[in-house]
């Protein structure tokens, strides 16, 4: 399952970033996270369903205008699962993570009740996974929408204040054609518009038409949903320390040209010093160094003593004792990780 993302497995792009003017110089790198559900290893073909029911018209649409009461809107929101399946079988293609991606965008759902839920029966799995040659279905149960404009007026700037909050909440269910029991998820999304204006008309008029705002929402529904599915790239800093310590320097020669073990080699001669908060910022760059080269073992072990050093120092800077310990809890939540992405790519032993 999965061979692409096999190679991909916390691999590590670094583009370096300097300042003189500082003491901590910081790399921008790319880790993998783990998605908010797993998949079974040998579930490879994907079939996206839609299996909603419209959302009834007069039902989520409201408007409080300026010294007027709260109005409800009536508004068709039957063709939102639409673009949100669209957008988000377009997005798993692209991620390459399963071998074959369907959608059937007609719906499966015969209920009547938009309020319930009615997961599709496993018996209509199995001929679904029949017709499209899939092996797990993620069904789309509901889609739904809360959108609301209020107006204000700011009596100390003397302008008026529009906003237009849209929240979406969509549930989903992933299935299987040989097993009964399936698992519910549910996602929520808001999107948030404003504007300010001495004219209370044209205030309003720079919102975005309130059906606009639903597309663009239930396609940024789409695509946001599909990091929560499969195992997405996520960009974080890191920050190395330089000090006037000659190892430490002579090691960012190394790290300019991301000669990530002759940096190491060099950082582990600082460690030699007397100076408490000098081998815990060498540790800290050793640390990095290692997560860069994928081992977050031996770079949580480096981390680990540069706080233990932080804590027998007699003076440190609190700036600097804050980023080791975030670096610590940092490290730690990316060892927790490691289990579970292995699990969603279908690595666990």
């Amino acid at each position: 399952m999965k061979m692409n993302y096999k190679t991909l497995i916390f691999l590590l792009f670094t583009t370096l970033f300097f300042s003189s003017c500082t003491s901590m110089l910081y790399t921008s790198i790319d880790i993998l996270r783990p998605a908010k559900v797993v998949f079974e290893p040998n579930a490879d073909k994907l079939l996206v369903v839609n299996n909603t029911i419209p959302q009834p018209h007069d039902y989520g649409h409201k408007s409080q205008l300026l010294n007027e009461k709260m109005k409800n809107v009536s508004l068709d929101t039957d063709s939102l699962p639409l673009f949100s399946l669209s957008v988000l079988t377009e997005e798993i293609i692209n991620k390459d993570f399963f071998k074959q991606v369907n959608l059937q965008t007609k719906s499966e759902n015969n209920g009547y009740d938009f309020f319930k839920v009615y997961p599709i029966l496993n018996d209509t799995i199995k001929k679904l996974c029949a017709n499209y040659s899939s092996n797990v279905v993620l069904s789309l149960d509901k889609i739904r929408v809360n959108d609301n404009i209020d107006e204000y007026f700011l009596q100390d700037e003397n302008s008026y204040y529009s906003t237009l909050v849209v929240r979406f909440e969509t549930q989903w269910s992933i299935h299987y054609p040989n097993k009964q029991k399936f698992e519910s998820i549910t996602f929520r999304d808001t999107l948030f518009w404003e504007a300010y204006g001495q004219q209370r008309t044209k205030t309003l008029m720079k919102l975005p038409k309130r059906w606009d705002a639903l597309v663009d929402g239930a396609l940024y529904v789409g695509k946001n949903t599909v990091n929560k599915l499969i195992p997405y790239w996520d960009k974080t800093e890191r920050y190395f320390f330089v000090t006037n310590n000659k190892f430490i320097k002579e090691g960012m020669d190394s790290v300019y040209v991301k000669n990530w073990y002759a940096a190491i080699k060099i950082w582990e001669k600082a460690l030699n010093s007397q100076s408490a908060t000098t081998r815990a910022k060498a540790l800290n760059n050793i640390a990095i160094a290692y997560e860069i080269l994928d081992d977050i073992v031996k770079a949580d072990e480096s981390i680990t003593k540069a706080l233990e050093a932080l804590n027998s120092a007699s003076v440190f800077a609190e700036k600097d004792y804050l980023y080791v310990q975030q670096y610590y809890v940092d490290l730690k939540k990316r060892e927790k990780e490691i289990d579970l992405i292995n699990k969603q790519l279908g690595e666990s032993k």
